[in-house]
């Protein structure tokens, strides 16, 4: 569905320098001394050892006993596809097939065979999880640092083993170095560097933060201008779970689908670095990336290594239970799910907005993962993100600078593969502004909250009305605001049959800016009469609050626990309803005792007289 943006006699000769770089490189590894072939199971039986996965199913479905175990899973992209409807037109993208991984690997031999078979690319990560899914929330161990390097050559992979052979010797400044890694994996047009660890990492929130942290500064110390041809500003971070071309498997040497052109067929190579004829991998530790990344000390979680030392590094339920019983009994007890974020709709148009706008060539896949994340915060479903983002698939590929960082469906596929995962929704903007490389948004609030900040801006205007002193910028909006909101929709009314992407045509807008508009002008009837029933329900709450408290003490006071009660759960409305909410309280109140209030925050009136509650410990 990618756009054409080079001539196919330039994207012939591309791939065709690609190959023969591949090739090059090959021959290379084959040669270097302490480094070895390997196939793939060889290469996942040293990930996985025998015994840590999970057991096969058997033919009848079922095993002698649960083991308890995780398993490995691998992610097939095609040959299957499916229609999907993208600006009007019904076009072909791939299918994710999941497969579970178990401890005889035998899923891997298949893979690998329907990989060449089909020409499809499949992918794993270095990680065990429980059950079929692959989200963040059923990873169970780290079993390896994977780094991604891209824009690799002949010449920088010979920088790359020159620079893990200068990490042998301690006299050599490290920034002439790198840590030795375990396996390199030739995935195509760049290299998997593998750092086997010593033993598996427990993959629990107070270790995962470090982990990300630790895999970042790997990254930043692999990938520089020496080794890469794309140089640091094209680095890419990926996080501890992502997914890697599978040795064995099809690379994009082949070209796309069972009808490529070219009937060679370009395998990922693994190979092992393995000197005096060892048989087994390097492996490393912790200590020794962590010395390399420069980040001991306090960065590190004082936890991390007794951690290291427990059962998996999780508390025992019955533990858990006489620490937090109140967390066991709403998590464990009523199986309630872990809580994320909900986000305002304008949050996922924005970002989408943005996509377009401000998107760069080595941060597109990651833009288009957090437009996935904010669809699932902003609860936007699953058939409106996916003819969202294929349609960016033309603009996005546009950016491409060489017919070999094409963005294509595929691309849209794995991240929408991430859609459904209540991990998405603790995902913080400042965090995805870096992975996509698209800069965050200042705050304009000066350090405080909405809510105070609104409050000191709306008393700054008052004041300078007061003395006659003008504002620096008009007040109202700007000229000419809001005349595309209303151009949209009148062309949207009197053409109704017209796409959105025709009606950005014939504006001269983008088609985000058509979709906001069209969205807020149907759902805004909606919204009125949702409007109304709030501003009735702190109407009444307002009323049945006042007449208790009056009604007990003559005047709005909070004197006992049953107004305490009552002021609680009005402060919880009006914090949902908004500013306007509050001002109609302190207006009412004042009206009822027959003179002007302090307007301090409901809230703090709560919280004083909680306050005043508490037992005094100094007696």
């Amino acid at each position: 569905m990618a756009e054409k943006k080079f001539t196919k006699e330039q994207e012939r000769a591309y791939w065709q320098g690609k190959r023969e770089a591949y090739i090059a490189m090959s021959r290379r590894m084959l040669d270097e001394p302490g480094w070895e072939w390997r196939d793939p199971l060889a290469f996942y039986r040293d990930i996985f050892p025998e015994g840590f996965l999970q057991e096969r199913w058997g033919d009848d479905g079922k095993r002698s006993e649960f083991d308890g175990k995780p398993n490995a899973i691998a992610l097939k992209f095609g040959p299957k596809t499916r229609k999907q409807l993208v600006k009007g037109k019904k076009v072909d993208v791939p299918v994710i097939e999941r497969f579970t991984i178990t401890d005889d690997l035998e899923g891997v031999s298949v893979l690998v065979k329907e990989s060449i078979a089909e020409n499809a690319p499949v992918y794993m990560a270095p990680v065990s999880w429980y059950g079929r899914n692959n989200k963040a929330a059923n990873a169970r161990f780290l079993h390896a640092f994977a780094v991604d390097l891209d824009g690799m050559t002949p010449g920088k992979l010979g920088s790359v083993l020159k620079q893990m052979r200068n990490g042998h010797d301690s006299g050599l400044d490290k920034h002439a170095s790198m840590p030795q890694a375990s396996y390199i994996v030739m995935s195509g047009r760049g290299l998997h560097l593998y750092y086997l660890l010593d033993r598996p990492v427990p993959l629990i929130p107070a270790v995962v933060p470090f982990l990300q942290q630790l895999k970042r500064r790997l990254t930043d110390v692999v990938w520089t201008d020496y080794t890469s041809e794309d140089g640091n500003e094209g680095r890419q971070y990926q996080g501890i779970y992502q997914g890697f071309r599978m040795p064995g498997t099809t690379t994009r040497l082949n070209g796309h689908g069972v009808d490529a052109k070219d009937t060679n067929k370009y395998e990922a190579l693994a190979f092992m670095y393995a000197p005096e004829g060892a048989s087994e991998p390097r492996r490393v530790t912790l200590d020794y990336l962590v010395d390399y990344c420069g980040i001991r000390g306090k960065e590190i979680p004082g936890e991390l290594y007794r951690i290291l030392e427990t059962k998996g590094g999780r508390t025992p339920i019955a533990e858990a239970k006489a620490k937090w019983p109140e967390w066991h009994e709403r998590r464990i007890v009523q199986g309630e799910e872990k809580k994320g974020y909900d986000t305002n709709r304008g949050a996922y148009e924005s970002w989408l907005s943005r996509i377009e706008d401000e998107a760069v060539v080595h941060g597109r896949y990651f833009a288009v993962l957090a437009l996935v994340a904010y669809a699932v915060k902003c609860n936007v479903p699953l058939k409106e993100l996916e003819k969202d983002a294929y349609g960016l698939v033309p603009v996005l590929d546009k950016l491409s600078d060489e017919p070999g960082n094409r963005f294509t469906d595929y691309d849209v596929a794995c991240a929408l593969s991430a859609y459904g995962s209540n991990d998405l929704r603790f995902w913080k903007n400042e965090y995805m502004c870096r992975r996509a490389k698209i800069a965050p948004h200042v705050n304009k609030h000066n350090g405080l909250k909405r809510k105070p900040h609104l409050y000191l801006a709306r008393q700054r205007k008052k004041e300078m009305k007061a003395i006659g002193v003008p504002m620096k910028k008009p007040e109202g909006r700007p000229v000419n605001s809001g005349t595309k909101r209303d151009e949209i929709r009148a062309y949207a009314t009197e053409h109704p049959d017209a796409s959105h992407a025709a009606i950005a045509k014939a504006l001269g807008v983008s088609r985000t800016t058509v979709i906001k508009w069209l969205k807020q002008s149907a759902a805004s009837s909606e919204e009125a009469e949702a409007l109304s029933g709030i501003e009735a329900a702190v109407d009444k709450a307002i009323d049945d609050h006042l007449s208790l408290i009056i009604g007990k003490h003559g005047e709005a006071v909070i004197a006992d626990r049953e107004d305490y009660e009552s002021q609680q759960s009005l402060a919880d409305l009006l914090e949902e309803a908004g500013d306007w909410a509050f001002d109609k309280y302190w207006d009412r109140l004042a009206e009822k005792n027959g003179r002007s209030v302090c307007r301090v925050s409901i809230q703090s009136i709560v919280d004083d007289f909680a306050r005043s509650q508490q037992p005094n410990t100094n007696d």
